[in-house]
């Protein structure tokens, strides 16, 4: 807040860097724990690294980096209306009104919406993980 103030810009900057986290946790533990004997025969094929990552580790890695992505976007749409306490607006600013005015209409109005929101989010997500999980990785 120091460096950009209130407002919109400083929430949108906070919800993005909040959000790489478990992206990048769940990447980097997707790659790592790829069984070896998908590197192997990779290698075993003559693949360079980068053929390697590109080919065979990210593909096997996807269902892992995209529950990273389920978890931030449901994280940062419940973050989002945390971002109305710097006057980021958006549902935030009906439930924080709604607790100071004691309407509970109002509360409802704004975290309805935030909770639908998440669930239809992670739903959707849920079906693109399913979708780019390689048919030998499925349960």
């Amino acid at each position: 807040m120091p460096v950009f103030g209130i407002g919109f810009k400083t929430g949108l900057i906070v919800l993005v860097i909040y959000s790489i986290l478990p992206v990048l946790r769940n990447t980097y533990t997707g790659i790592k724990e790829i069984d070896g004997k998908y590197i192997e025969a990779a290698k075993g094929m003559g693949m360079n690294s980068m053929q390697r990552l590109f080919s065979v580790e990210i593909p096997v890695a996807m269902p892992l980096i995209i529950t990273g992505v389920r978890m931030s976007t449901v994280y940062i749409i419940s973050w989002a209306t945390l971002a109305a306490l710097i006057g980021a607006g958006g549902l935030g600013d009906l439930i924080f009104t709604g607790l100071q005015t004691y309407n509970y209409n109002m509360i409802l109005l704004g975290a309805l919406p935030a909770c639908i929101l998440a669930l239809v989010s992670s739903g959707l997500i849920g079906l693109l993980q399913k979708a780019v999980t390689p048919r030998g990785l499925r349960k």
